[in-house]
Formats: C-alpha cells, structure tokens, sequence
C-alpha cells in the first residue's frame, strides 16, 4: 500500500510537470506573439517613418539585412510582420543590387583592358548578386500580395491608410524590379513573367497625383518593357515625362528614376541623358519625409550614370558629376570642363 501511493505521487507529480511545462510553453507563445505584434506596431508607426526621413541607402539596405529575420520570424507565432516585411525585403535588395553594379562595372573594366578572366569572374558575380537581389524583390511583392490579396482586372484591395497605399507602391515596384534581376541572373530566380501585366494592373488602384506621378509611370515604364500591354492611343514616354515633372514639383524623384530606366532599357541615349540631367538639375526643395525614396531614385540613376561612364571611360561617374557626360567638354567647353571633375 506505501509503495503504490509513492508511486501514485510520483505519477502526479510527472503529469504536473509535464502540465506545468506544457502551461510555460503556451505562455512564452503568448508571450512571443505580443511581443510580435508590439514591434510590429513600433515598426509601422515610428520605425518605417523615421527611417523614411533618412537619405543614407546603404543604412537602410543594411537595417534591411539586419532586421529582417528578426521582424519575419513573428510569423511563427501568430503575429502578422508581412506589411513591414514587403518594405524590409525591398530595402535589403538594394545591398545586392550595389554589389551586383559593382562586379558589372568590375565587368566592363576588364573587358575594356582586354582581361578576359577578370571579366568573366565579375560576370559571374554580378549574376549571382542579381539573383539575391530579384529573390530578395520578389519576396517583398509576395508579401504585398499576403497582406492584401492579388486583385483581378477592375479589382482593387482595401488601402485603408497612407501606410498601406505606400506599401501597395513599393511592393509592386519591386515586383518589376524583381522581374528586371531576375533576367540579369538568366532567370535564376524563376520569377513569373506575368508579374509585369500585374503589376501595370495594380498601379491603377492608386492615386496618381498624391503619390507624385509614380503609378502612371510605373505603368508607363512597363507599357515600354511590354508594348502588348500599353492601352491603344498611350503614349510611354509622355507619361513618363509627366511622372518625372509631378516628381520634381513634389520633391520625390522616383518618376525621374523610371524615366531614366525606361531610356537606358530601350537604347535611347539621347532621353537618358536627359533624364540624368533633369533628376540632377531637380535637388532642391525636397520633401524631408520621404527623403529615403528620394535616395533611391538617385541610387538607381547614379547606377546608369556609371554604367554609361564606365562603359565610355572606363571610370564611373566623376564626384559632383552627376547630369554631365565624358563628351560635354568637347561639345561645350566654356560651359563645363570634365578635368575639373576628376
């Protein structure tokens, strides 16, 4: 009889710990969702746009890196990061796609030298980093399209604040850039290619002129990228010449940023140049809130404008020189001497 009841205590006294362990356990998750759902909330209403008021992109491409395993790993626990996680993914690519223009400047350096291994070693590199930056892009497109559903012809999502409708912005941006690096990887990604008609089709849910002539040319940049998809009678670069003034006069230059892309895709030296000269002709009186996106447009124009100067003298854009051109001093030399730049 002694023996049974210390093994019938003993019995409980496991099935209480076990209980007690079990009890811990759906308290840390508790525990770990709320606190999900506070930095989730933190994020959104303090960190997002303070770091918006912030013009360093590499500070924000490396809180990107940083910080976003750390946002994302509350999906585990029931909170629901995907809205900050299309913004996160997004500045993270921007790391990649810096060290991919690199090795592609690496790339024409060599091949201008005649340094074949070179060359083909910095070609393998920037494919490679290409491929992080599509996978990062289209990661933060995917996550849009969590938060918000996808949308068929005519349909749009809820965009219940400035906050979503930003987030709508940019995600479908990098769904079209994810799309671009996918193709400078070879496809390494495996993106669909249907995401550019989507894309075009989403841009439709916002607001034009409140957010500074980006959605008209985000379509306007694709309708360039697909004609099959331009609607009859558009015309691409008007558009995208409307969407680089609307982005002048608000001080947000994303619009300039397309048109330059738009230009540098098609071959059209003499619209790129102009689009170079117009963004850098434009750097005052800019809107402090949202001082980040401003940064970005100036990233990917900085990125052609070094693309074109390496490729003509095998160095990149002089410090300063942004909007001027290897051949300006020859076409022009009272106005502009490029020696004075190097």
């Amino acid at each position: 009889m002694r023996s049974l009841s210390v093994k019938n205590l003993l019995g409980h006294a496991r099935l209480g710990l076990i209980g007690g362990a079990i009890l811990a356990l759906q308290g840390c998750g508790v525990i770990y969702k709320s606190t999900g759902d506070v930095l989730i909330s933190f994020g959104r209403s303090e960190m997002l746009p303070y770091m918006m008021t912030y013009s360093d992109v590499r500070m924000a491409c490396v809180t990107g890196e940083a910080q976003t395993p750390l946002l994302m790993s509350f999906e585990r626990v029931g909170s629901h990061p995907e809205k900050l996680g299309a913004m996160v993914f997004t500045t993270a690519a921007t790391c990649a796609e810096q060290i991919s223009l690199d090795a592609e400047l690496r790339y024409m350096r060599s091949v201008k030298d005649g340094r074949v291994n070179e060359a083909q070693d910095a070609r393998i590199e920037q494919k490679r980093w290409a491929a992080v930056a599509a996978e990062r892009q289209y990661t933060a497109y995917k996550y849009m399209i969590e938060a918000y559903g996808e949308q068929e012809e005519g349909e749009c999502p809820k965009l219940k604040s400035d906050f979503d409708e930003l987030v709508w912005l940019v995600g479908n941006i990098s769904g079209v850039q994810s799309l671009l690096n996918d193709g400078s990887s070879d496809g390494a990604v495996g993106v669909p290619r249907d995401i550019a008609a989507k894309v075009e089709r989403n841009m439709k849910c916002l607001d034009n002129a409140k957010w500074w002539g980006v959605p008209r040319g985000v379509r306007a940049a694709v309708w360039n990228l697909l004609p099959m998809l331009a609607p009859p009678n558009s015309d691409a670069w008007a558009e995208l010449e409307a969407s680089a003034k609307a982005g002048f006069d608000s001080g947000i230059r994303l619009g300039s940023a397309l048109y330059a892309m738009s230009a540098f895709s098609k071959g059209d030296d003499a619209r790129l140049r102009k689009a170079i000269r117009d963004y850098a002709a434009n750097g005052k009186n800019l809107d402090p809130d949202y001082a980040m996106l401003d940064a970005i447009a100036g990233f990917i124009v900085q990125g052609i404008s070094d693309r074109e100067w390496t490729e003509n003298t095998g160095k990149r854009t002089p410090i300063g020189g942004i909007g001027t051109f290897w051949d300006d001093a020859a076409k022009s030399a009272p106005a502009i001497d490029i020696n004075d730049l190097l």
